[in-house]
């Protein structure tokens, strides 16, 4: 086993280092995963529970429980019909978010 981008990993590790294992391990999982240019991994929660040896509804759960955390977002372009898509969230990431509040000019 050879992880090529240790520090990357680690600097996750130490962003979720609050997060409860099971949800760390999703994370990882996540972040593991190949993902469109907006950072969505196209993959069922099925499939990716199967990766993780983990049944289907225990995954659904710890991921819903992550996007009520904000370290997980749907990709809502992505959605094909009731099959939707995540992507990690800037907190997981550790990207700061580009949104800038405008002000009104009164």
């Amino acid at each position: 086993m050879n992880i090529e981008c240790r520090e990357e990993v680690v600097d996750l590790l130490r962003r979720t280092s609050e997060l409860p294992p099971l949800q760390r391990i999703v994370v990882l999982l996540y972040a593991s995963k190949d993902q469109t240019d907006t950072g969505t991994v196209p993959e069922t929660a099925a499939a990716m529970a199967n990766d993780l040896g983990m049944l289907p509804q225990l995954f659904t759960r710890v991921r819903r429980q992550l996007i009520e955390g904000g370290w997980l977002e749907e990709d809502p372009e992505m959605r094909v019909g009731k099959v939707r898509y995540y992507r990690l969230t800037p907190k997981a990431t550790g990207e700061t978010d580009n949104v800038v509040q405008l002000r009104s000019a009164s």
